[in-house]
């Protein structure tokens, strides 16, 4: 399911890219234009630490798995369309073990946790190097215990650092476009609401997904 979604995003980015790059002949090329340092397109990958608060930590134990991110971001001036998608953390469901749905062999088979989200953004500083983000949006997360597998809907806030890292002119017949190299510090705030039943008991609660990560990034300007 993973490796499926990747393949569909990459087609995506591919495709942005395409899109997006200028003609040969088009104005506001120039370094010394505003726009040259305000990325167009950018694809970042990276990892990330986090972790899980809130009440429903009664009902949860979370544990840090192998963690990556992979962000898109659509810039135009200062606004930015972003989407993410990563894993990392992982949900142990304890009522379930408690009550025999689950043994202590089942706790292998538990995998990473997979979070999503499609986010807004607005420059609220921006320099030749440096910019500061913040933004909102909508997701989900998806509880990947094996047995009792859950999907809940999400609230995102969050801010991105982007720190640019240069750039060289790439010119062809067609098109012409900025190629560049940034690197971005991220923080997301997930707020989602737990739901679960088994056996006539419910167990349900407001929580906050904490993620904090660093990733290295392409821009095309």
């Amino acid at each position: 399911m993973v490796q499926n979604k990747l393949k569909c995003l990459l087609i995506f980015l591919v495709a942005s890219a395409c899109l997006y790059a200028k003609p040969a002949y088009a104005s506001g090329n120039s370094s010394d234009s505003e726009d040259y340092y305000w990325c167009d397109v950018a694809v970042f990958f990276g990892s990330w630490v986090g972790t899980t608060t809130g009440s429903v930590n009664k009902y949860l134990d979370v544990k840090m798995g192998f963690p990556l991110l992979l962000d898109f971001e659509l810039q135009l001036s200062r606004w930015a369309v972003g989407f993410y998608y990563g894993f990392g953390l992982i949900h142990s469901f304890p009522y379930l073990y408690d009550l025999g749905a689950l043994t202590e062999n089942d706790r292998n088979k538990e995998e990473t946790d997979e979070s999503l989200g499609a986010t807004l953004g607005y420059a609220v500083f921006a320099s030749s190097y440096l910019e500061l983000q913040p933004f909102i949006g909508w997701g989900a997360n998806f509880f990947n215990n094996g047995l009792d597998d859950k999907s809940f809907s999400t609230f995102i806030m969050g801010t991105n650092i982007d720190i640019r890292m240069g750039s060289s002119r790439v010119k062809s017949t067609d098109v012409a476009f900025e190629l560049g190299g940034m690197l971005r510090l991220k923080y997301i705030a997930e707020f989602g609401s737990f739901s679960d039943k088994y056996k006539d008991v419910e167990h349900e609660n407001y929580y906050i997904n904490h993620i904090f990560s660093i990733s290295i990034g392409i821009a095309i300007w």
